[in-house]
């Protein structure tokens, strides 16, 4: 489909969803896991609290007459120019391609306690067939859920099938939102919710997004397959009436080749987590996690962790809202070469863009720090600024690129400056349905880069409209 008639249609549609009933309130924005969201305040009409939205007749089909059984129908269109000048610091890779992503799912809800997901998505780039970025048409999910009430607050869902996932800050478990084929798995998951405590168990497998229609098997019980096994346990509680939030996990991870500088091989790594966040007061917030890594990669026995802190101060009472902000990272690269020792982290299914705006760089033997700028100059417009500054945090390891990429090896390299970015990001908020944002970094190649290979500054833009119903 040609991809100047989907902005069209979004630019078209974009004033047509606008209500003035002073007296409702605004619904809530799309959730970034879209089997997440929950219509239910449709079913009576006369208690919809929320503006009305042409979209409504598609968020609640009721199936039956006492209204307990429905469907809710969603989707995405999302378009997206991408230009590089130099990816990956080599003056012979300019890049410029279109891409576009279509989705649209299904929720059933069966009564109370059982409800049926799915989700079909198409990936589509003009440059070539690129892995999470090309895909004809697949069941990105499909998966069935139990509910089973304890208490009026306590709750016990049981989640089958092929799912989204996204733990904590998403250091280490993330959706992959940036590629057109976000990250799904296949497996089971077990979720307990109180209200203030949510625990919740999961054995799952990667799925491996192929490029035809159909293909990405699910592969949950073939020994055979390659695709990375995730299970764990993961924790949220508040203790007494603390102002932060806690989360302690245990995540294990198992993948039958693993690549590192001084190793490679079958890798079972086991991860133990601490993470707390919150605000203090109206201005402050924190975000702190700490993990440790033991396993085994190879013949090679692993010890390895990562620190991360990201820390906000919100000038409120200033035009356009200031929110400055610092983030720290340090995740552990190999100390020592050929001495049957892995120190390098293993940051498993990352956000990329958690640790920087060009999402050129995974937290794999890296120090880094990022001063940071939010403003919001209008209640629809959004501007991010970014900083960041990389190091390497041992000399004796490489550089990496995400998802789990030694894209240079330190070669006796003692200087561990790789180098500095500044990123921007603008969200426009046309209205909930339309949003356009603008991406734009520029990297400037640091001593250790150019000593160990091509090091020209990677420039890199991407507009990107998306329309969510």
């Amino acid at each position: 489909m040609n991809k100047w008639f989907f902005i069209l249609f979004l630019l078209l549609i974009s004033n047509s969803f606008a209500q003035e009933n002073k007296e409702t309130k605004e619904i809530e924005k799309f959730k970034l896991f879209r089997a997440e969201e929950n219509y239910f305040y449709l079913k009576d009409k006369k208690q919809n609290k929320y503006k009305q939205d042409v979209f409504d007749a598609l968020k609640f089909i009721p199936l039956n007459k006492k209204r307990s059984i429905y469907a809710t129908i969603g989707g995405e269109v999302r378009v997206r120019l991408e230009h590089f000048d130099n990816l990956l610091w080599n003056e012979e890779k300019d890049e410029i391609f279109y891409s576009q992503r279509l989705s649209f799912h299904t929720n059933l809800v069966l009564g109370r306690h059982i409800r049926v997901f799915g989700e079909f998505y198409s990936g589509y780039t003009s440059h070539k067939k690129k892995i999470v970025e090309y895909d004809e048409l697949d069941l990105h999910q499909a998966f069935v859920e139990f509910n089973f009430p304890l208490k009026k607050t306590q709750n016990i869902s049981v989640r089958l099938g092929r799912q989204e996932m996204g733990l904590g800050a998403t250091r280490l478990i993330g959706v992959r939102e940036g590629p057109n084929i976000r990250r799904t798995f296949d497996g089971a998951r077990i979720i307990y919710n109180s209200g203030t405590t949510t625990i919740q168990s999961f054995y799952t497998k990667e799925v491996f997004p192929k490029f035809y229609m159909f293909d990405n098997k699910f592969s949950l019980f073939d020994k055979a397959a390659t695709n990375p096994k995730l299970w764990g346990i993961y924790s949220q509680f508040k203790i007494n009436n603390e102002s932060g939030i806690n989360e302690l996990y245990y995540l294990g991870f198992e993948s039958k080749f693993s690549e590192f500088s001084d190793v490679s091989g079958k890798e079972t790594r086991h991860t133990i987590g601490l993470r707390r966040f919150g605000s203090l007061g109206k201005r402050l917030s924190f975000n702190t996690e700490v993990m440790y890594q033991f396993g085994n990669l190879a013949d090679a026995t692993i010890s390895a962790f990562s620190i991360g802190t990201d820390t906000h101060y919100r000038l409120i009472k200033t035009k356009w809202l200031p929110n400055l902000g610092v983030k720290l990272n340090w995740s552990s690269g190999d100390k020592k070469t050929g001495d049957n020792k892995i120190n390098s982290f293993n940051a498993l299914f990352a956000n990329p863009s958690f640790y920087g705006i060009s999402t050129r760089i995974t937290p794999i033997n890296i120090f880094s720090i990022h001063p940071s700028i939010g403003l919001n100059p209008t209640k629809k417009l959004t501007i991010f600024m970014d900083w960041g500054i990389f190091w390497r945090a041992s000399k004796n390891d490489g550089l990496y690129a995400p998802p789990q990429f030694l894209i240079r090896e330190s070669n006796g390299i003692s200087d561990k400056y790789i180098g500095n970015q500044f990123g921007v990001v603008s969200y426009y908020r046309i209205n909930r349905h339309l949003v356009f944002d603008l991406h734009i970094s520029y990297f400037v190649a640091g001593s250790f880069l150019e000593l160990s290979g091509p090091s020209e500054n990677i420039f890199h833009i991407s507009p990107k409209i998306s329309f969510k119903f």
